[in-house]
């Protein structure tokens, strides 16, 4: 079998999605006899292959304001990489120019005789994250204060638009053979989009990477952490949809606990706004996307809360990475960390509210060893290992395409 992943979504400083791809890949290469093909957007055409391993890029622009993501603007440039390359089943990871290129190069393949299967993960809610909440920030965010009229217009305006995105990617759901999520709330959401019989699958962690047997005090000296000091940590983009500013209001508001620390960990758009914040406050740093997983797992393990403010997560690979590490977690109460977060591992508080987070903060770190320890036994009881999510997800594929009618 060949499988490939079509998507825009995986960089070098990527988050959730890359991991999933790279474990992915691991899993099939030590696993199986397997191929897997990766087409993704690129500075430059060029392939590359390891063994089982195909890579794949296809010149493409920069999404402006989002370095280092491109797009794919070509689609007869993807469908051609899906004809060379001719895989079984071809995953979508993103929803735009992509889905059409990959559902021709289907139909061509059924033509043939040959089989193939395309299918979507959710990795993200496009129409809430991409579409209605920027729409509602810059059409009713501030307006409220001045009008009460302009604002109700302006939730109107998202509304619909945003119900307008649903549809067309609903549309794009529908027309692949299978449909797949993390958790049973996302498998709900999707189906708002107008789509039904979504597959949950959940991610994983490596269990062993990510333990507090990682944990490093020689770490936390060097980054001037006694072993007394609270270090709150944020893994991901550091971009508006993941709220990172929110973690800083709410990091300031503890400025009187000069036993606290804030790291940022990762790269985007407001890298250089939260490095000006940082220039005013010590103990609140932006480090820079770790490409080592081994030492990104020691940075987490030799953190003591974990924290974030972002909305919109569909499963929270960073979340249970947190908290496989013996980490309890801080956050908002909406989207997967509803599901990631119990009051015995962690608090949740109101989506943009940072003084509530900052009490939560201040509640978790007075009980961070109990939470933290009950985090790790949550996630391994749960059974969140790669093994778990690709033995699942691989026997749903082949037990499609033996009912597949050609």
């Amino acid at each position: 079998m060949r499988y490939c992943d079509l998507t825009l979504a995986y960089t070098e400083t990527s988050g959730g999605i890359r991991t999933y791809i790279d474990q992915k890949r691991r899993w099939i290469a030590e696993n199986s006899d397997d191929e897997h093909v990766l087409i993704i957007p690129g500075e430059h055409d060029r392939a590359s292959q390891t063994g089982q391993l195909l890579t794949i890029e296809l010149q493409s622009p920069l999404i402006p304001g989002a370095h280092p993501y491109r797009f794919f603007w070509r689609p007869d440039k993807v469908r051609h990489a899906l004809a060379q390359s001719a895989p079984d089943i071809v995953e979508l990871g993103s929803f735009f120019v992509e889905p059409w290129a990959a559902f021709r190069y289907r139909d061509e393949c059924r033509q043939h005789h040959r089989r193939c299967l395309v299918s979507a993960y959710f990795h993200t809610d496009i129409a809430h994250a991409y579409v209605g909440a920027p729409l509602r920030h810059l059409l009713v965010d501030g307006v409220e204060e001045i009008s009460e009229t302009l604002a109700a217009w302006g939730h109107r305006v998202s509304e619909v638009i945003e119900n307008g995105a649903e549809a067309t990617f609903g549309q794009i759901f529908s027309r692949c053979d299978l449909t797949f999520a993390a958790t049973a709330a996302q498998a709900a959401r999707i189906a708002e989009y107008g789509v039904s019989g979504t597959e949950v699958v959940p991610l994983g962690v490596d269990l062993d990477q990510f333990s507090p047997e990682q944990r490093s005090t020689a770490w936390r000296r060097q980054q001037g952490i006694g072993d007394d000091e609270v270090l709150l940590l944020y893994c991901g983009r550091l971009d508006s949809e993941k709220a990172v500013i929110r973690l800083v209001d709410a990091f300031e508001q503890l400025a009187e606990q000069p036993r606290f620390h804030l790291f940022l960990m990762g790269e985007g758009s407001l890298r250089e706004a939260l490095e000006e914040r940082a220039a005013q406050r010590p103990r609140l740093r932006v480090l820079h996307y770790e490409r080592d997983r081994a030492t990104y797992a020691r940075v987490m393990a030799s953190a003591d809360v974990y924290v974030t403010a972002g909305a919109y997560e569909t499963f929270g690979l960073a979340v249970v990475e947190a908290q496989a590490s013996g980490l309890p977690v801080v956050g908002v109460d909406a989207g997967a960390l509803r599901e990631r977060v119990a009051p015995d591992r962690g608090r949740l508080g109101p989506v943009d509210d940072a003084g509530a987070m900052a009490s939560n903060i201040l509640e978790v770190a007075a009980e961070r060893q109990r939470l933290g320890a009950a985090a790790r036994r949550h996630v391994l009881e749960s059974g969140y290992g790669w093994e778990s999510t690709f033995r699942q997800l691989f026997a749903i594929y082949r037990a499609a395409t033996g009912m597949q009618d050609l």
